[in-house]
């Protein structure tokens, strides 16, 4: 007596759609956070107000205006100040080996404190997020809020970028 196991289906991929639209809206709340953790950075140097929860998007072309010199001195060393910590940010997420090794190889004695700065840095970072982060609910709201940003700059974006990775790769399939 012979069976035969049923055919088992065809199994067809998942709309690669919700990776695509999770990816986005990912780097959505990536690049909100990183714009409001360079505005608390920023007003913390310039002995500013407390940021509200809406992100300045003119401070992305911070950058371009500092290397024209179009930006006040006391803005210049905001912008210093807020890009520097979020691009340590960035180094941290996207290539702290190769940063510390580069560091280590020009200079074995600076590798610590490569090391040691970085956390600090971050860790100031966070300090000005609780501290200039507008949030009307008390310490425990503000440290959640530091937290959170801190988590969504440090994961958000390259989390984004691989979901959209395999969402455009199982688009092409």
């Amino acid at each position: 007596m012979s069976s035969t196991a049923p055919a088992s289906p065809k199994s067809h991929a998942s709309s690669p759609l919700p990776r695509l639209v999770l990816g986005t809206l990912l780097l959505v709340f990536w690049l909100v956070a990183m714009l409001l953790q360079i505005q608390t950075s920023e007003s913390f140097i310039l002995k500013g107000t407390l940021v509200s929860l809406h992100p300045n998007w003119s401070i992305l072309a911070q950058p371009i205006a500092l290397v024209t010199g179009t930006l006040s001195p006391a803005l210049a060393k905001a912008t210093m100040w807020g890009w520097g910590i979020e691009l340590i940010f960035l180094v941290c997420v996207i290539g702290y080996e190769i940063a510390h090794e580069g560091i280590f190889h020009a200079n074995k004695k600076l590798a610590p404190l490569f090391r040691t700065g970085t956390l600090v840095l971050i860790g100031f970072d966070a300090y000005t997020d609780f501290n200039y982060g507008q949030l009307a609910s008390g310490f425990w709201g503000q440290v959640a809020f530091a937290a959170i940003m801190a988590f969504i700059v440090f994961f958000f974006g390259t989390i984004g970028l691989r979901f959209i990775e395999h969402g455009v790769a199982d688009w092409n399939k």
